[in-house]
């Protein structure tokens, strides 16, 4: 509760006493209301603080060389914050989805990643889920969903390897496929597809018509 008491309360202060109490560290409030007013004193228009530089946030009663260096790591941050991300990759093709397993390549033993997608089918987050033998791997659909959830990802692509260097999916391979994509479906949640990547390069269920 206190948190979010303080949280609701902070959100009506000024930009001056919000970093005022950051440079504090949140001590008591000590000292807090001081440099509050320093600062809209020197700051008439208090979005100028974004031209000035480190000697200048120092002619400031009450800021000296280490509070200039947080003054202007807290703009640093916030001008990363408010420049526009460009819009990260989509995967529009097998071969999109490739460039994040190409990696599968190189293990001696067999690896199961999940690749997790928001609604333009954007990366979200990859994990390696299971690693096992030359045998092959097992695969738990309900921790791959489990996952899904988690990212709020509306879409998956899966991948595992062959070190024996074949590209042809197993009978196992397609039993699995199966499996995942209905349980996938209950969810609203897509398997877009399922790589076999080897030595020689991949192989695709979906370009393959198998999903």
């Amino acid at each position: 509760m206190e948190k979010h008491s303080f949280f609701e309360a902070s959100r009506h202060w000024s930009q001056a006493k919000l970093l005022s109490y950051i440079l504090n560290a949140g001590a008591q409030f000590q000292g807090v209301d001081e440099l509050e007013s320093a600062l809209n004193e020197y700051f008439l228009d208090f979005n100028r603080i974004l031209q000035v530089d480190e000697d200048a946030l120092r002619e400031i009663k009450g800021i000296g060389p280490k509070k200039a260096k947080q003054i202007m790591a807290v703009l640093a941050l916030h001008q990363a914050w408010s420049t526009p991300k460009p819009l990260k990759e989509v995967i529009r093709k097998s071969a999109d989805a490739y460039q994040h397993f190409k990696g599968l390549r190189f293990p001696a033993h067999e690896e199961f990643h999940v690749l997790y997608l928001n609604r333009a089918h954007a990366p979200l987050a990859r994990h390696q889920l299971f690693k096992g033998g030359l045998t092959g791997t097992v695969t738990d659909v309900r921790l791959i969903l489990k996952r899904a959830l988690h990212w709020n990802a509306t879409a998956i692509i899966v991948a595992h390897n062959h070190p024996s260097g074949s590209l042809q999916p197993s009978e196992n391979d397609k039993r699995m496929t199966r499996k995942l994509s209905t349980a996938s479906d209950t969810l609203d949640i897509k398997l877009l597809d399922h790589l076999i990547v080897a030595s020689s390069g991949y192989f695709s269920f979906s370009d393959q018509g198998l999903l």
